[in-house]
């Protein structure tokens, strides 16, 4: 079972992938078919963005910073895993070369996802 801390970042995951113009995005409607329409997305942006993120990520540990040694750099590195998904994905609309991966995903899945939520509230 999904708990409402999971439901609540898919609901985070919405609202910066469609800007908050979802309607029936809360908690409550998150359902096992929003999530596996929301997996999908999220796998197309992942797998159009490999190459880019971890650049970003280690361009950003090893040059923006001067550390006192390796070892707290490498530190850094191992705890700067824990991000939100909504911040990743704000990062790569940020970057003008993937930014078309995530609305290209974004526009794919729109009215899928929508539908799902109108189903979880009870709409349809």
């Amino acid at each position: 079972m999904i708990n409402n801390q999971l439901k609540s970042e898919y609901v985070k995951i919405i609202n910066t992938l469609w800007s908050g113009s979802m309607q029936c995005n809360s908690i409550e409607n998150i359902s096992d078919d929003v999530i596996r329409l929301m997996d999908e997305v999220l796998t197309k942006i992942r797998d159009g963005s490999t190459a880019m993120i971890g650049v970003l990520a280690v361009f950003k540990i090893f040059y923006n910073q001067t550390y006192s040694s390796w070892a707290k750099l490498i530190k850094v590195a191992l705890d700067t895993v824990d991000a939100h998904a909504s911040d990743w994905i704000a990062v790569l609309r940020g970057n003008r070369q993937y930014r078309v991966v995530v609305n290209s995903a974004a526009l794919g899945y729109k009215s899928p996802v929508q539908i799902a939520l109108y189903e979880a509230a009870g709409f349809m």
